[in-house]
């Protein structure tokens, strides 16, 4: 990335693409990782979306030409992992479940989930094996960040992207209390992180350019509220990606069961 100074500090928009940087290295350690496949996945869509609110504080007609490109195939490499990601999700969830007692969980019907995961996770492997073809989309992404113009980010522009990422958030919140639909929830969840991802950049960039602490302080106070959303929400989505699991499981009295013990707690859920 373009280091251009101010003095002896980096600017911000500058130090943005440092740490743009910083998450291209991260995705293509995560690509190359071998063992914890699973872990890998989990931090390739992270940094993917972490380098799309990135993007995002990008403002000109010129930049989004180029950014509205990178931010595509940033969203194919997080959707191309999202059934690898959900089959592991359900195991996790279920385990939950099973050690707090709020659901009749058995051995067998975890075996399922399990042997489901691992299927799904052979498949895609055969398909591209060792993730190569998605390690060399991701060294186009990288190359293609470099070259982007981070030194035009000033700090009005950036907080100007931020106010628009906060206002779409705020949006999408009014939306979930109308019709608190799955859907919805789920693209609340998504605004808040990458508002909060915003914020920890901002954060992180005021720092390396050497502004004012109390600006990063805020940030991180705004920060803290946010991840008590996110967490909320995400706990709701793992949930319901469960119960979409389970229906693709054989079907069986001890299923169908668990099913309906499920979708009451669901139907819970929606209320709250």
């Amino acid at each position: 990335m373009n280091k251009t100074k101010r003095g002896d500090k980096l600017v911000i928009g500058t130090a943005l693409g440092v740490l743009a940087g910083r998450e291209c290295r991260l995705l293509q350690q995560a690509l190359a990782a071998r063992k914890g496949r699973h872990t890998g996945i989990h931090a390739t869509r992270r940094a993917c979306r972490r380098l799309r609110s990135l993007l995002a504080f990008f403002q000109s007609p010129y930049d989004q030409q180029q950014t509205t490109a990178l931010d595509k195939l940033l969203r194919q490499l997080v959707h191309g992992f999202s059934d690898l990601r959900d089959a592991h999700v359900a195991i996790r969830t279920a385990r939950l479940l099973a050690n707090s007692h709020e659901a009749t969980l058995t051995p067998a019907l975890i075996d399922l989930l399990e042997n489901r995961s691992k299927a799904l996770l052979e498949t895609a492997l055969e398909n591209d094996p060792e993730w190569r073809r998605r390690s060399r989309k991701a060294e186009r992404i990288t190359k293609a960040l470099e070259a982007l113009n981070w030194q035009a980010i000033t700090l009005p522009i950036a907080k100007e992207a931020l106010k628009r990422s906060v206002k779409r958030m705020k949006k999408t919140h009014h939306i979930v209390q109308q019709c608190r639909t799955n859907d919805a929830f789920h693209r609340w969840r998504r605004r808040a992180r990458q508002v909060r991802y915003q914020l920890a950049f901002l954060g992180k960039a005021h720092r390396m350019a050497g502004t004012k602490k109390s600006d990063a302080r805020r940030y991180d106070a705004r920060i803290k509220r946010l991840d008590l959303i996110i967490d909320r929400l995400g706990w709701r989505q793992d949930f319901q990606i469960f119960l979409a699991m389970l229906d693709t499981l054989p079907p069986s009295e001890e299923v169908a069961t668990l099913r309906e013990e499920l979708t009451r707690k669901s139907t819970a859920l929606r209320t709250h």
